[in-house]
């Protein structure tokens, strides 16, 4: 049996803190606004595998209201959400994500993120797709006030032999 699953995330840009994207910090500034490192490709990973689960959102299982998330690194809730996908015995076949923003530029970082989830998701890097797009201007993205994330996964059940 095969699932999809489908993630979008969107934070406020805050120059006083660092950037994380895909587990890698891009920036010591010019980060995102949110509880935890605000990292918006894990959390749509996060949130793309919950839904395919039908398990809820992120917030559903790490609560921004709970202090012991102050600050957390998102990929400690990646981890957290491979093992409820492992105990319902899904595989992940593969990810895909755009990420959107004017600023930075994101070329030179996309390969560095893909490895790192490919580590962390024990995933080969040729199933795992990182993209980065503008939107042209328009928007509180093209204002460069935000920046957003979108991602699909596909999930496939385990096979019993």
């Amino acid at each position: 049996m095969f699932k999809i699953g489908i993630g979008y995330d969107i934070h406020k840009k805050l120059s006083t803190r660092p950037l994380y994207l895909g587990g890698i910090l891009i920036s010591e500034k010019n980060g995102l606004l949110g509880h935890s490192d605000a990292d918006i490709l894990i959390h749509t990973i996060c949130d793309s595998i919950l839904g395919a689960l039908a398990e809820g959102d992120i917030g559903d299982h790490f609560s921004d209201s709970d202090p012991k998330n102050k600050n957390k690194r998102s990929t400690y809730f990646l981890k957290k959400i491979l093992k409820i996908m492992q105990k319902k015995s899904y595989k992940i076949i593969n990810i895909d994500s755009t990420i959107i923003c004017e600023k930075p530029k994101l070329s030179r970082f996309k390969n560095k993120m893909r490895m790192n989830i490919s580590r962390i998701i024990n995933l080969p890097i040729d199933k795992i797709s990182v993209k980065a797009t503008t939107s042209e201007g328009l928007g509180i993205i093209g204002k460069d006030m935000a920046m957003a994330c979108k991602t699909i996964v596909l999930l496939k059940k385990n096979e019993s032999v």
